[in-house]
């Protein structure tokens, strides 16, 4: 027994900004930018909406419907508080019963990943059957308005994943860890690094993350591919962390991936961290793209350094 995906949710927060104004505003080239992004939007959240708000919203439209939650798990890095868990707070807000498993996972690029395995291994469990899977980040609230790298590409948004027990089993996963790189990616000043006068600020070295992206991500496509026992043939598609344009395409160059089987969608909502790749699913899913037994290779990778990767069956 195992996990599949029931259905997908998404909040996005109200503030949609058209990265060609944000160039304008800011005197920024827009032609280089979107050649190597991609992004024409990104979305950024108010000063009274946080990522656990959005992570609410999102949860409530699956909840509305199915109160009868046995695990909570929310993924995030930007946390509400240190203390207490998050996920106990967004169980209250939803009424969920109390006798639920409720924890945080502290993980970015590939933190759907890390909680879909997480998920499909609780529901082995014989009194475990329907887990919410609920993925939430704002890094726009700690970008400086001159950091042209970050704030063209990372937008907010939150998303609520149902996942049910059934009789089939699972893909095999693959997670690769490289903490060598934690300084690559990283929010300064923040934890026990706080200082005085000294604001969260968001850093990231994007070339040294993309060395590091095309580096080891496609031998863990290969690893999956092989341990799957599956090609691309098999697959309907593949649906990479949607990091920016240049990323991908160097990828499905890279892996030599059929163009038709790579599903893109950062254009439309930039790079939203943990809840890029369930908003791939969500679009394919409401647009009847993918249909039940359709196989679908899934892949996160970034801050940590980390990446996670999976088959998942329609």
């Amino acid at each position: 027994m195992s996990g599949k995906i029931s259905q997908i949710k998404l909040q996005l927060p109200k503030n949609k900004i058209s990265i060609k104004n944000l160039c304008k505003k800011n005197n920024w080239n827009y032609e280089k930018i979107i050649e190597k992004t991609g992004i024409k939007n990104v979305y950024h959240s108010s000063n009274k909406e946080s990522a656990l708000d959005l992570a609410v919203k999102a949860g409530a439209k699956i909840t509305k419907k199915n109160k009868n939650i046995d695990v909570l798990i929310y993924v995030t890095q930007s946390p509400e508080y240190h203390l207490p868990t998050n996920a106990c707070i967004i169980q209250n807000k939803l009424g969920l019963k109390k006798n639920i498993i409720s924890f945080d996972i502290n993980q970015g690029c590939s933190g759907f990943i890390y909680g879909l395995f997480t998920a499909q291994q609780l529901l082995l469990k014989k009194s475990i059957n329907k887990v919410l899977l609920i993925c939430s980040d704002t890094y726009t609230k700690n970008i400086k308005s001159v950091n042209k790298s970050c704030l063209s590409i990372f937008s907010d948004g939150a998303t609520a994943t149902l996942i049910k027990k059934n009789n089939k089993k699972s893909g095999e996963y693959i997670f690769y860890t490289d903490g060598s790189g934690a300084d690559d990616l990283k929010l300064n000043f923040s934890g026990n690094q706080f200082q005085k006068n000294k604001k969260p600020e968001l850093f990231m070295d994007g070339r040294k993350v993309l060395s590091f992206t095309l580096s080891v991500v496609p031998n863990i496509i290969n690893q999956t591919l092989k341990k799957n026992k599956i090609t691309y043939k098999n697959l309907k598609y593949v649906i990479f962390h949607q990091a920016s344009k240049i990323v991908i395409e160097n990828l499905v160059r890279k892996l030599n991936i059929p163009d038709n089987k790579v599903f893109k969608n950062y254009g439309k909502f930039g790079n939203t961290v943990s809840s890029t790749i369930p908003i791939c699913l969500y679009e394919l899913m409401k647009k009847k793209m993918i249909k039940k037994g359709d196989q679908v290779l899934i892949c996160g990778f970034g801050v940590g350094l980390s990446v996670g990767s999976t088959i998942i069956k329609i």
